[in-house]
């Protein structure tokens, strides 16, 4: 009888300290409890915003750096003939924008 009692102070005793050193509890399955903090799940939202966003602009610049790569290796006549055919475009939608 005296040794469930210590086992019973001892396990309320390792709660405790769980508790108050912040590690999450468990259930009689062994599954982790965590406590759900709203400041928490604000971070966590604004924390995936703001990744979402950053990935968006990392794409943004790799597509930028790929264009410029490809302009830095193009031969000059090929990208001449590039700059050219933008700006016939270019023009021919000025006119029709004219009209």
């Amino acid at each position: 009888m005296l040794l469930g009692l210590v086992a019973i102070v001892g396990w309320i005793f390792l709660d405790y300290m769980k508790i108050k050193n912040g590690y999450p509890l468990s259930d009689d399955d062994g599954n982790l409890i965590h406590k759900s903090n709203p400041e928490d799940l604000a971070e966590i939202k604004q924390l995936t915003a703001e990744n979402r966003d950053l990935v968006n602009r990392l794409e943004k610049i790799s597509e930028r750096v790929e264009t410029l790569e490809r302009i830095a290796t193009d031969k000059p006549a090929r990208l001449a003939a590039e700059i050219d055919a933008l700006s016939d475009l270019s023009s021919d939608l000025s006119k029709e924008q004219t009209k």
